[in-house]
């Protein structure tokens, strides 16, 4: 009788499972909440300025230098679209229950807000172009016609959750545990303060400056956790 001795199957290391690709999308979702707040930094800081908040200087104050109107446009464009995309990944960074509704509240009124912006800034273009092909009465009017319009004005309030949506957001975060609850304060801070002064550009380029704190530490935070991860 012959005897068959089974050989036994070479050992493997156990193979890493694939990340997702949600996952290899967070370090791009980091980058683009830091890229996105410098841009916005910068754009504010370029803004035209305007010597009062009345239409008349306001199209004035664009229609003066349209090198300036254009690189100022750009730069809050793109700086509110990558804030816009790189909120909607702000809730992986939650793990548990703790602070995750309130994260995803804030992700999604920040996104909303923000891209809406984007939309809202495209508007200088428009306004400088008034404001040095027709005269001033002229352009006053027909900028006070457009903006009392349904659709501006619905638009113009859903700006507001821009605003509020980072200070919720932020707040889960904190929740969480993911940040610290100081990081809140500069973001809140920022925006009473530009709400109580007179516009200057340089001024809002630094108020914007302060109030993107807790995004940097944010955007970091979600570079840090795609790095661990995918070093698990």
């Amino acid at each position: 009788m012959t005897t068959h001795l089974a050989t036994p199957a070479p050992t493997t290391p156990a193979e890493r499972p694939a990340r997702s690709a949600g996952a290899r999308l967070l370090p791009l979702a980091g980058g683009a909440l830091i890229a996105g707040s410098l841009l916005y930094v910068a754009g504010m800081a370029v803004s035209p300025p305007a010597d009062s908040m009345s239409d008349a200087d306001y199209i004035t104050s664009l229609a003066r230098d349209e090198g300036r109107t254009t690189l100022s446009a750009m730069l809050l464009h793109y700086g509110n679209l990558a804030l816009a995309l790189a909120w909607l990944a702000a809730p992986a960074l939650v793990r548990g229950r703790r602070g995750s509704t309130t994260t995803i509240v804030g992700a999604l009124l920040s996104a909303i807000g923000l891209v809406t912006v984007t939309g809202m800034v495209q508007f200088d273009y428009w306004t400088g172009a008034i404001g040095s092909e027709l005269d001033q009465a002229t352009a006053v009017a027909l900028f006070e016609t457009v903006n009392g319009s349904v659709g501006v004005a619905v638009a113009g309030t859903l700006t507001l959750f821009g605003l509020l949506g980072p200070v919720i957001g932020y707040s889960g975060l904190a929740r969480a545990g993911v940040i610290s609850w100081w990081l809140v304060a500069p973001c809140v801070a920022s925006l009473v303060v530009s709400m109580a002064t007179p516009f200057s550009p340089v001024l809002f380029g630094a108020y914007a400056l302060v109030g993107a704190v807790p995004a940097f530490a944010v955007g970091l935070r979600m570079i840090q956790r795609s790095r661990i991860e995918s070093a698990v």
